[in-house]
């Protein structure tokens, strides 16, 4: 039972990056109902996924990896960012593709490779663990794809605004990794 609450608690910090991302990719009105629907999913089956393969990668690899990680994920959102408070989008969303969208949930998933690879090193490492954070991470990002979607409803023609500037201000947290 110690172990699950564990988790649990590695679980809900696992999940604050794809919370956030949530929350400022429907603030800014950049997701159609499709992808609101796929980005759950995809970041839930790769917080399921990136811990076991953590188990499988040396230490090197894996802290490499989360700065390239964070880079790729703050270059990613400070062209979101600019592009939403430069007005460039002609439509109602962005176009974020398909593969737009996996790199961005294999970007927040990074860390729980490493966590994986961390849990590994200390404990036994179980597929329940991967299970806890995959189930906790598609739970967060709907609730930030929700809240995101209500503050845009809420604030209207500021949505994007607010939006842009909390994708630069996530960019600067990737790209400074802080």
């Amino acid at each position: 039972m110690n172990k699950i609450i564990t988790d649990l608690i590695i679980a809900v910090a696992l999940s604050m990056d794809a919370f956030s991302i949530s929350i400022c990719l429907t603030t800014s009105n950049l997701l159609n109902k499709k992808k609101l629907i796929i980005f759950p999913i995809i970041v839930g089956i790769l917080h399921f996924v990136m811990p076991l393969l953590g188990n499988c990668v040396g230490l090197m690899i894996s802290v490499n990896l989360q700065l390239i990680a964070n880079y790729i994920l703050g270059i990613i959102f400070l062209v979101l960012g600019l592009e939403v408070l430069t007005g460039k989008e002609k439509e109602q969303y962005l176009k974020i593709s398909l593969i737009y969208l996996i790199v961005i949930a294999i970007t927040v998933s990074i860390d729980s490779f490493t966590v994986g690879l961390g849990l590994s090193l200390t404990e036994e490492y179980t597929y329940l663990s991967s299970l806890i954070f995959s189930i906790t991470s598609f739970i967060f990002t709907i609730i930030g794809l929700t809240i995101g979607k209500y503050l845009n409803k809420k604030v209207e023609k500021r949505a994007s605004t607010i939006g842009g500037i909390l994708l630069l201000l996530l960019s600067i947290k990737y790209l400074l990794n802080i």
